[in-house]
């Protein structure tokens, strides 16, 4: 077993979202033990392994906490890069912006180009939401999102109060708008946005509830029949529900919420047992605050639209299970 100095163990114990730099020397043992691994070929930025949270574990069990490190502030990036780490710590999604990202070029937003997203991935400061599988895989130029270094790098580089992403999931519902019918050429019409098609009171209270807990970019509907889907996303009405053959399996839902970066991101969702209960298995840190039956949802919802300290309550709780199931980015 690996013994840890004070130095690395105050190293290890300092660390942010398993984030860890300090002196070059005292990294280049922690890496040599395989305690670590390096993220940033030249800002000193590192991961803890599972055998750097081994050590640190057995190391506090002996010694109690490390001494506390004096805060390292990391090597400021040129000026694109840096612009884009910043831009993204102001966006509720974290979103480091390229032309192609979604609706920013369309929308006149900051938008930044392909080197400049290329460097701040391979810094470690951001990266890209990965599907079951798909761990190892390389950059290939999708969406990039900040990473606790990069929300780090945000805090101590740009003095902004950015922490992990706030992602409220919403249960769909039976009543929606009419099917939108054909056109003259025999072709289905568009559908709705999604946010737009379930007309039901109580959607709808899950709904004002989610709006006023976080960003409508983070607010996903948990369909039966589609899995977890945008405000935006175009659909057409459906009759399925949990459990019917055509309902969205368990796999389907998996690979979604890897989409969506659920692992990175504080997650409460608004519903009945059914979906949590086909939601958990892919986000184990999931909240689910209401209780009773749709009347006491409804009036739950209520509290949460009008008070502050009912959603930084729910809040708070959804943080300290993010913490219990992934501590090492606790």
């Amino acid at each position: 077993m690996i013994t840890l100095s004070p130095t690395g163990a105050r190293i290890l114990d300092s660390n942010n979202d398993g984030v860890v730099s300090g002196h070059a020397a005292a990294m280049a043992r922690l890496e040599a033990d395989g305690l670590v691994v390096r993220h940033d070929r030249d800002g000193g930025t590192h991961w803890m392994t599972e055998d750097g949270w081994t050590a640190l574990d057995t190391w506090r069990q002996k010694n109690g906490r490390a001494p506390a490190a004096p805060v390292t502030i990391p090597r400021r990036l040129p000026k694109a890069q840096h612009d884009a780490i910043l831009t993204a710590a102001g966006r509720p999604d974290q979103l480091v912006p390229g032309r192609d990202d979604g609706d920013v070029f369309a929308a006149g937003e900051t938008w930044f180009r392909g080197p400049t997203l290329r460097a701040v991935h391979a810094a470690g400061y951001a990266d890209f939401w990965r599907r079951p599988g798909e761990e190892n895989a390389p950059y290939t130029g999708r969406s990039l999102y900040l990473t606790p270094a990069g929300r780090e790098y945000a805090r101590l580089r740009g003095s902004i109060d950015v922490h992990r992403r706030r992602v409220v999931i919403i249960a769909c519902g039976s009543e929606k708008l009419p099917h939108p019918g054909r056109n003259e050429y025999g072709n289905l019409n568009a559908g709705y946005p999604a946010g737009e098609l379930y007309t039901g009171q109580y959607h709808r209270s899950l709904r004002l509830a989610a709006d006023a807990l976080t960003a409508p970019s983070l607010i996903r509907i948990a369909s039966a029949l589609h899995g977890l889907v945008d405000l935006k996303r175009p659909l057409l009405p459906y009759d399925v529900t949990i459990g019917d053959e055509r309902a969205v399996t368990a796999e389907r839902v998996a690979r979604h919420a890897a989409e969506l970066g659920t692992d990175d991101a504080d997650v409460i969702f608004l519903g009945g047992q059914e979906y949590a209960a086909l939601l958990r298995p892919a986000i184990p840190h999931l909240l689910t605050p209401l209780a009773g039956g749709m009347g006491e949802h409804r009036g739950l919802c209520k509290q949460a639209r009008e008070d502050a300290a009912v959603r930084d309550a729910w809040w708070k709780e959804a943080a300290e299970l993010h913490a219990e199931h992934h501590p090492a980015r606790a």
